[in-house]
């Protein structure tokens, strides 16, 4: 009987190992091929007055004042407007120290309850706007000017340009692994699902539109009370007759994570903001997110579930081989004594293929992923042991919000019922 579970098991854990690997493989192909269908990225840079930069500025965040200067030195001929709550006096004495002469702070009156924040700051910077551009940016996102020139271009045939996230790593262990999250899934899930499925999101960290556009959309007053303000654009774009051009332009994004109880409060109110996303779409795009997205985490946790319970040991060697292989050891002898170990190991489960499968595929993702991050980000930023924790944990941070739907915004708390049924705690 024991044997027999072990063997039911076993045949598991191959399966498990083998969806996932054609998972990866699908979501790559997909990725690079809608990639590949969209003109190359332009190299010239834009004309000066081309673009107004508009960021909603909330102080809080450690490394504020450094991602809003290094917009400011990548696009020193484009406009700025800061939008600044009235009684916001850190984001005010950070502002204060800036002379540039392309900025224009706009004080903010506070904002009424059950709006969203950052729309109520755009109604109003979208009536300032001069430029023939209008672009939003997260205080967090540094827009760098090949990227300001490949958003213009594509909002030029489409009523709004969004880009890629591509997060920079942090300085701690909440923000590695708030970081591994974003380059884990952002090609997958913006580029890979636009291959299947025409946008019917934009990434709210970064987008353009024409400035005739803000007309269109009524200055964002139809959507003021809607939580989710890139879901809750794209709907508006989408059903007033509009397009949304899903660009492969990446946006830097450095987030200062002060420690994992803020990351945990993150990445809970960007999987309540994805269940409010999927709630409003059919069945069958509902199945195909989670084909996409959903379903890969699981089955990876599944496949070190069921090894550990064939055998926790084997599991613990596999993951010093993963360890072992991926680590820079620059001590010789270190290297030498742990290769060693290895390969007496490695003769020691032979008898295992299956454990030696999860070795492989462990190895197989962390080529995908640091391969494909060189193609859209120039560079890798994969760390190959955060980037496997942090989608190991991912079905968690999806079931705390499924039965938690109060979410933390910077130094505010929401109790979300829907995407424009929310109100202040």
């Amino acid at each position: 009987m024991a044997k027999a579970s072990t063997l039911i098991m076993t045949m598991s854990l191959l399966i498990i190992l083998l969806l996932y690997t054609v998972s990866l493989i699908w979501r790559r192909w997909l990725a690079l091929s809608y990639a590949n269908s969209k003109p190359p990225l332009p190299l010239e840079s834009l004309p000066e007055g081309t673009l107004t930069i508009n960021q909603a500025i909330l102080s809080g965040d450690p490394l504020l004042e450094s991602r809003l200067e290094a917009n400011l030195d990548n696009l020193p001929g484009q406009n700025f407007l800061w939008l600044i709550d009235e009684d916001d006096a850190e984001a005010l004495r950070i502002a204060g120290k800036q002379k540039r002469p392309q900025i224009r702070v706009v004080l903010c009156p506070p904002c009424p309850d059950a709006t969203n924040p950052k729309l109520w700051k755009l109604q109003i910077a979208s009536r300032l706007v001069q430029t023939p551009f209008f672009a939003v940016i997260d205080d967090d996102t540094s827009l760098s000017a090949a990227s300001a020139s490949a958003l213009v271009e594509a909002a030029r045939t489409s009523t709004v340009a969004t880009g890629l996230p591509c997060y920079q790593n942090g300085q701690n262990l909440a923000s590695c692994l708030l970081g591994q999250f974003v380059n884990n899934n952002s090609i997958f899930t913006y580029l890979g699902t636009s291959r299947l499925l025409s946008p019917f999101t934009l990434n709210g960290m970064g987008y353009v539109m024409r400035r005739e556009e803000l007309d269109r959309i009524q200055h964002f007053h139809p959507i003021l009370h809607e939580l989710t303000d890139d879901f809750a654009l794209a709907t508006l774009v989408l059903k007033l007759g509009g397009s949304i051009n899903q660009s492969q332009a990446p946006l830097y994004v450095q987030t200062g994570v002060r420690d994992m109880k803020h990351y945990f409060q993150m990445m809970h109110r960007w999987n309540v903001f994805t269940l409010l996303l999927l709630k409003g779409q059919s069945i069958p795009v509902q199945l195909l997110i989670f084909v996409l997205h959903g379903l890969p985490p699981m089955l990876l946790g599944f496949s070190f579930l069921l090894l550990a319970v064939v055998s926790w040991q084997i599991l613990l060697i596999i993951l010093c081989f993963y360890f072992i292989l991926v680590s820079s050891l620059r001590s010789p002898l270190i290297t030498v004594l742990l290769s060693s170990l290895a390969l007496l190991t490695l003769m020691w489960i032979r008898g295992e293929p299956t454990s030696c499968l999860l070795l492989i595929v462990m190895l197989l993702r962390r080529s995908s992923l640091a391969s494909i991050q060189r193609m859209f980000f120039c560079v890798s930023r994969h760390q190959p042991l955060m980037s496997l924790f942090s989608e190991l944990i991912q079905p968690l941070h999806l079931s705390h919000a499924l039965f938690s739907r109060t979410i933390s915004w910077r130094m505010r708390r929401y109790w979300v019922r829907d995407t424009n049924d929310f109100s202040a705690v």
